[in-house]
């Protein structure tokens, strides 16, 4: 108990105006600041249910958002469609195979309208979360669906499909491949009553050549003139933009929001992300949450050289910028992340400094473990 009560002392002295007592839901704008979890799609898993039913469903997420009131978190960033596959009922993607253990096969409910349901009831703000790109973790193409979009293209070898790195993805070269995302993406705001739309930072799956050579060959060949390089971050800007724009256009009112990487070279040289001309020009997100998921020793790139990084980039008069918090590394990582070391609370005063707009916690489940509670215990004095 003493941990709940902190977390909510936290969240309201952190940022002025993130309250979730309002009485009717509001977008969260210019008058009020961002505490948000992101709950991923292990969160939601119901393979050992048998892919339940409504009710456990509806229970489990209301177990979970309970948990988020008590903490005094007003965003929820839902992971909707972790491998091409949704929980949600879709003409385009298959039903995920978290939700049954095999992908493709229904469940006789609809997770991400129950999800939106239980969310608005408690007033949190509910954001699908997509991974744009990420078909399988494993190469095995026996684990797809036979109604997978991807499948076609497989059968047909087309280079709108790569196999890296272990993993299957659709090339982020494919224009074909980017509007099926986006259509997607249409899909939800169209059938579902989202607060917002987010992604994460998955991008370029791999910097090898292979990933996108063919769109590439023809690109030179047409007279193109840029760098590969280039050439990628151009080709991931313009898809963002449009994403921005397809979910502009559904629903003006709708949040759309990029989460990079921590480390701003990282998003250049490795994802081909142009975090830098997203931030400076409208047309590109609403909200950018880096993920500054490194402590305070971290050899490469200290929690505070990081912050100080993204908070000195030049952003546009509507941008809002709300910084990642890795409460996943407390206990699971070196031991200045020991429970109850104060790396969260250091954490948060220094978000709170540079006059950030929120903060985003992952994940659910980490806030929940009792184990790591001795590490948020402490929230409530952040400000004092």
């Amino acid at each position: 108990m003493k941990r709940k009560i902190s977390l909510i002392l936290f969240v309201v002295m952190l940022f002025s105006g993130c309250t979730v007592q309002n009485e009717e839901k509001e977008s969260i704008k210019e008058e009020t600041g961002v505490s948000a979890v992101w709950i991923f799609y292990n969160e939601l898993n119901m393979i050992n249910e048998g892919g339940g039913n409504e009710s456990l469903f509806r229970d489990k997420v209301s177990k979970m958002f309970d948990d988020c009131v008590s903490w005094g978190i007003n965003t929820v960033f839902l992971q909707v469609r972790p491998c091409a596959d949704s929980f949600y009922n879709s003409s385009i993607f298959p039903w995920s195979y978290y939700l049954t253990g095999e992908q493709g096969k229904a469940v006789n409910y609809d997770p991400l309208k129950i999800s939106i349901e239980e969310a608005h009831k408690r007033k949190l703000t509910l954001h699908a979360w997509i991974n744009p790109f990420r078909i399988a973790f494993s190469d095995d193409i026996s684990k797809l669906s036979d109604n997978h979009p991807a499948m076609k293209w497989i059968q047909k070898k087309k280079a709108d499909v790569v196999f890296v790195n272990g993993g299957i993805y659709f090339s982020p070269a494919s224009l074909e491949a980017q509007k099926l995302v986006i259509d997607g993406v249409r899909e939800i705001i169209r059938n579902y009553d989202v607060d917002g739309i987010h992604i994460d930072d998955y991008f370029y799956p791999s910097v090898d050549a292979k990933v996108d050579s063919e769109f590439y060959k023809k690109y030179t060949e047409s007279g193109g003139e840029l760098s590969l390089d280039d050439w990628r971050l151009n080709m991931i800007s313009a898809f963002v933009s449009q994403l921005y724009s397809a979910v502009k256009a559904e629903n003006e009112e709708c949040i759309f929001s990029v989460s990079p990487a921590g480390n701003i070279n990282n998003n250049y040289n490795e994802q081909y992300a142009d975090v830098k001309l997203w931030c400076s020009q409208t047309g590109y997100a609403d909200w950018i949450i880096p993920q500054i998921y490194y402590g305070f020793e971290n050899d490469i790139l200290p929690f505070d050289t990081a912050l100080k990084k993204w908070s000195e980039i030049h952003t546009n008069g509507d941008i809002k910028m709300i910084y990642g918090v890795a409460a996943y590394k407390v206990n699971d990582s070196d031991s200045e992340w020991t429970a109850g070391k104060g790396i969260i609370d250091k954490q948060l005063k220094q978000i709170k400094d540079i006059g950030a707009y929120g903060v985003a916690f992952f994940s659910y489940s980490s806030l929940a473990d009792e184990k790591r509670s001795a590490e948020f215990k402490n929230l409530s004095t952040v400000l004092a």
